[in-house]
């Protein structure tokens, strides 16, 4: 018997990982040989077997023939385990803080995400923020994290750092100024240094709400300057002094001439008028 035995393998496979598994069971329809002769047996001479589980990548499956006479005859196909799966992380809840002290920010640390995957070398990396540990400025920040694994499935997750500016501004306002009318006036030109607020953060504005302002012509008495400033974040201060003008020049006073008039008749008096 010189004649080899027959024998022929089902087509390539390919599959995913089972669920989270870096590993696939795959069934499939073992080769059987045949031969022109009785007694033809059939091995598995390369790979895992139907129903094994198969790693990731390709593994070649190999089955020879052998019959009675010792010919023989063999086939291959490919098992293809490709990881499907995508890897999962997941962030912290969103964080919310008030401004340290002095600073237009805050130094914010938590916990950063790592992302898991069904198979070994997954590696995360963050995106887009600023990171744990570092000063975050006011108002809000997005902290994303992507994981990505040896298949290059990838996977992200977001999550907030907000800053709340709670700092009031600072302004402090000039002595309280007492001042001598100008001569000829019933009021006195004043000038002063205006105050400027300021603040943990940039863009305070500065207004005076209630007074004349610095140069103006102040009446006799005392007027309340008030000025305020208002941060960005809407926190506000304000400070006040007055301003008092006093009346320090005497009245003026001129009468009409010496009069001289002869008694009435009759009379030791005389009636007189004069403005």
């Amino acid at each position: 018997d010189n004649e080899d035995p027959v024998i022929n393998c089902p087509g390539d496979l390919s599959v995913n990982t089972d669920p989270g598994q870096n590993t696939a069971t795959v069934n499939y329809a073992t080769p059987a040989g045949t031969d022109n002769c009785p007694g033809v047996s059939t091995a598995l001479t390369a790979g895992l077997g139907s129903g094994a589980n198969f790693p990731l990548g390709l593994t070649t499956e190999t089955y020879t023939a052998t019959d009675a006479a010792g010919n023989t005859a063999s086939c291959s196909f490919d098992i293809t385990v490709s990881d499907g799966e995508m890897p999962m992380i997941s962030c912290p809840a969103d964080i919310t803080v008030n401004n340290d002290p002095g600073l237009c920010g805050a130094v914010v640390t938590y916990t950063p995400p790592v992302g898991t995957d069904n198979t070994a070398g997954a590696i995360t990396t963050q995106t887009a923020g600023l990171g744990s540990g570092a000063t975050f400025p006011v108002g809000t920040t997005t902290e994303t994290y992507l994981v990505t694994d040896a298949a290059g499935n990838t996977a992200s997750c977001s999550f907030t750092v907000t800053v709340i500016d709670n700092e009031n501004p600072t302004i402090a306002c000039p002595a309280d100024i007492t001042v001598n009318n100008d001569p000829g006036l019933c009021s006195a030109v004043v000038s002063y240094t205006a105050p400027t607020g300021g603040d943990n953060c940039p863009a305070a504005v500065t207004t005076q709400t209630a007074g004349l302002g610095s140069g103006a012509t102040f009446p006799v008495g005392v007027t309340t300057e008030t000025y305020l400033v208002t941060d960005a974040a809407g926190n506000t201060a304000s400070c006040s002094f007055t301003i008092t003008v006093n009346d320090n020049e005497n009245p003026t006073i001129a009468c009409p001439a010496n009069i001289t008039v002869n008694s009435d008749p009759g009379q030791n008096t005389a009636v007189v008028t004069y403005s």
